[in-house]
């Protein structure tokens, strides 16, 4: 009996430590994975552990009870049952988690990652603009002072100088609430594998629920004074029971519909909560960053040839001219870097779709 009692334990700790490890790496910055696979953790505890059970009474004998006496004995049964079958299950259910895990980290990929590497791109060319811009206002006050330049013109600098600041905090800011940068973009066809796992794990769980095998093992001894010292059997007992619902055989038509159908559903974009991660909707975005980085380009372009005119005519009023295109050229070429990189990610993402 001790020995049933130690197996049934150790069972459920190896079935419960066998993802501890694996949980540990499925965890992502914004709290979801933490939040699906504690869920399915605290799930698939109950379906690990052992059930313990007590009845005292005269208690009513079953027709299929193990080592049966005459009906009406005062007499206790007590001891575990474990359903085996329950191991499976809470894998099943934890492995569910980490593909929704998995999933969740491939559209983040998709949708925080591209922003990110738009917004990084972004953020540099502006941090790298802002020391000349801070020379320009040195020296526009420092006119001021001379009385070589008038208020409105050295105030509209300062209002130049803090819009470009203004944009490069916003910037920041707006990058410092995406997902840290990876090396690698995920692709969208890791999202629909991902999103695959999840409807899978879900069809086995429905299998599983078919089965059951259950071990019953502990003591079953009469209260009766003169009913024990008359007894001639144990009083422990062991049994393992196992017994499968018949509608599993027609379950197979109906988890492949469900998995062809999702499926469909996911990749139409009609899914509200994954609409962006569908090819189409990824083409629509990288064709129209591609269309801003022609447009920002052209005009960056023309910008940075007046600014040259203007540096090689000399003079106060073609030197703040040229200061104040020069403002408007690095809020241009900060989104020309925007939708450049933007674009560049997407079509990363959308290299690797199927």
């Amino acid at each position: 009996m001790r020995t049933v009692v130690v197996t049934i334990a150790a069972l459920a700790a190896l079935a419960g430590g066998a993802s501890a490890a694996r949980a540990e790496t499925n965890v992502s910055g914004d709290g979801f994975c933490d939040f699906v696979v504690g869920r399915a953790s605290a799930d698939a505890a109950l379906m690990y552990a052992p059930q313990v059970f007590a009845e005292i009474g005269r208690l009513e004998q079953p027709s299929n009870s193990i080592n049966p006496v005459e009906v009406g004995e005062f007499r206790f049964i007590g001891g575990v049952r474990y359903r085996l079958t329950g191991i499976l299950e809470g894998n099943a259910t934890k492995e569910r988690a980490f593909a929704e895990c998995r999933r969740h980290q491939a559209l983040e990929q998709i949708r925080g990652q591209t922003l990110y590497r738009a917004l990084d791109a972004k953020a540099k060319l502006l941090d790298g603009a802002l020391p000349e811009a801070e020379k320009i206002l040195a020296q526009v006050n420092a006119d001021f002072e001379a009385r070589r330049t008038t208020a409105p013109e050295a105030t509209a600098t300062r209002l130049r100088v803090e819009e470009l600041r203004r944009i490069a905090n916003d910037t920041r800011t707006q990058r410092s609430l995406l997902p840290p940068p990876r090396e690698t973009i995920g692709g969208l066809a890791a999202y629909q594998r991902a999103d695959d796992d999840v409807e899978a794990q879900e069809a086995r769980l429905r299998k599983l629920r078919a089965f059951d095998v259950t071990l019953r093992a502990g003591v079953n001894p009469y209260l009766d004074a003169s009913a024990a010292a008359t007894a001639e059997r144990s009083p422990y007992f062991a049994v393992i029971s196992a017994s499968v619902n018949l509608g599993t055989l027609f379950q197979g038509k109906g988890n492949e519909r469900a998995a062809a159908g999702r499926r469909a559903y996911v990749r139409s974009g009609r899914d509200p909560l994954t609409s962006d991660a569908t090819a189409d909707r990824l083409r629509t975005l990288a064709e129209a960053a591609h269309k801003r980085v022609q447009e920002t380009s052209a005009l960056e372009a023309d910008l940075g040839r007046q600014i040259e005119t203007l540096g090689r005519l000399g003079g106060d009023e073609s030197k703040r001219y040229r200061q104040t295109i020069w403002f408007d050229w690095q809020k241009v070429r900060a989104e020309r870097a925007y939708y450049e990189a933007y674009a560049d990610a997407l079509q990363q993402v959308l290299g690797a779709a199927p």
